[in-house]
């Protein structure tokens, strides 16, 4: 069981690792298979709170392969945490499993270190991925994981799901490629499966479901085109003296980014782009755009 400790504002707590580790048994002279994936279960709860006027992590659980850097404070106030996975990628059967709570005033910010690489699943098993976030009122939580590669021969699928109070902030953007593109690779994954849901004191107000299988013929996956890089995201809530802009106001970048909102009144993002340095940068500009826009807040000014 995890445990509180003293926070210290801007700095993360000893993580806790749960005890019990799974080892590798045989049978009749092979490896026991569950036990293998257990190995490869990724564990990673954070909480986070605010202590003498500043957000500071105040619990967390880490199971390897997934960790957390040591988070630190922007000049904007925003506590910063990198998600780390150090073993080089995700193979068929890894889970990893992912809970995040955010109290009232704090704000966080979280990134991953690097891509999230997607190895070939021999026995077709995907690997998966279970992300839970909880937001209180007055609390903001953004998450903008770095690309998803799927490498020929693999399979993926994630689940998200955000769970906010009516006052709460929140943001998601990701990326996904269509395979190793430098390499010549495209579309050569087995499957990638993504459902995102994000929800207001218990309501929905944005869904977003993708199930991509390519096929011998298969040239895209819808509006795709002959692009190779994908960018999805939402984001929720308003500060107080920030009304909904209108969809004419939003930012918008031709042939590559479109935003517009949902009847729930989510702002959702959509973009495509033949180069994924290109979409990064419109993405990046889209986001700081709609952050001043519905939170007034302050660019991040992230340096890696």
């Amino acid at each position: 069981m995890d445990r509180a400790r003293p926070a210290v504002p801007g700095r993360a707590t000893a993580p806790h690792r749960p005890s019990g580790s799974a080892g590798l048994s045989l049978r009749s002279g092979s490896a026991s298979l569950s036990l293998l994936a257990r190995t490869r279960t990724g564990i990673l709860h954070l909480h986070f709170g605010v202590r003498g006027g500043r957000t500071a992590l105040l619990r967390d659980t880490q199971k390897a392969p997934l960790m957390v850097i040591r988070p630190f404070e922007l000049p904007c106030s925003t506590l910063m945490v990198f998600i780390v996975n150090p073993t080089g990628g995700v193979l068929g059967g890894d889970h990893a499993e992912i809970r995040v709570t955010v109290e009232g005033g704090a704000r966080v910010l979280i990134l991953t270190q690097s891509a999230t690489r997607v190895q070939p699943s021999p026995d077709g098993r995907p690997a998966t991925q279970d992300v839970q976030f909880q937001v209180a009122a007055g609390g903001r939580l953004e998450y903008h994981p770095e690309r998803t590669l799927p490498f020929a021969g693999s399979a993926f699928a994630q689940t998200l799901t955000a769970d906010l109070e009516d006052g709460a902030q929140f943001a998601l953007t990701e990326t996904l490629a269509s395979g190793r593109v430098q390499t010549g690779e495209r579309l050569a994954f087995a499957s990638y499966e993504s459902r995102v849901q994000v929800s207001v004191s218990g309501r929905r107000v944005y869904l977003d479901r993708q199930r991509l299988v390519p096929g011998e013929f298969t040239r895209a996956p819808g509006v795709w085109g002959g692009l190779d890089y994908q960018a999805s995201g939402v984001f929720v809530g308003t500060c107080e003296v920030t009304a909904l802009p209108t969809v004419m106001d939003f930012p918008a970048v031709p042939s590559m980014i479109a935003t517009g909102h949902t009847v729930g009144g989510a702002v959702w993002l959509r973009g495509a782009a033949a180069r994924g340095p290109e979409l990064d940068r419109a993405l990046l500009t889209a986001r700081e755009a709609l952050r001043a826009q519905l939170w007034g807040a302050p660019p991040l000014e992230v340096r890696r």
